[in-house]
């Protein structure tokens, strides 16, 4: 164990770990799985990992995170102090909706009563719309439909 100054001039303690991680960071994962996402209970366990002293490729082995995550997770952790920022979840950019733009007009449509199944749904969408829909996608639209409609009577 070593002692040394960070940047601002606290004090840190640097530990070595002696390899026993195998075991308790499976089990300290699963716990905290209990408490949060599994994306924040990964990055909490990566983080003590980090903080032990511990090598990004050890730190993927045991906690299944990717490399590029622990890279930019120890970037993070090295250039500011502990922050709830860290245990945030950013939105992705993930995958647009096949109905963006379009829903009010979609509802609308639904709101004729002529449809009554999802296949129905999922034709519409094709002729009326151009969009190649599936039937659990009309499925989905259909409770939102519900949903929206349901929040608009009360």
């Amino acid at each position: 164990m070593e002692k040394y100054k960070s940047r601002i001039g606290r004090q840190r303690i640097v530990y070595s770990h002696t390899g026993e991680f195998d075991a308790w960071v499976p089990a300290t994962m699963e716990f905290l799985g209990t408490l949060m996402p599994p994306t924040l209970s990964k990055r909490a366990a990566a983080m003590l990992l980090l903080v032990a002293g511990m090598g990004n490729e050890e730190i993927v082995a045991l906690t299944g995170m990717c490399i590029r995550s622990v890279r930019a997770l120890r970037k993070v952790m090295e250039e500011q102090e502990p922050t709830s920022k860290l245990f945030a979840i950013k939105p992705g950019s993930g995958r647009k909706r096949k109905t963006e733009g379009i829903e009010e007009q979609l509802w609308a449509e639904l709101d004729t009563g002529n449809y009554h199944t999802h296949k129905a749904v999922a034709d519409m969408l094709k002729e009326r719309f151009g969009i190649d829909a599936s039937v659990n996608l009309a499925a989905r639209l259909m409770k939102r439909w519900r949903e929206s409609r349901g929040k608009d009577s009360e």
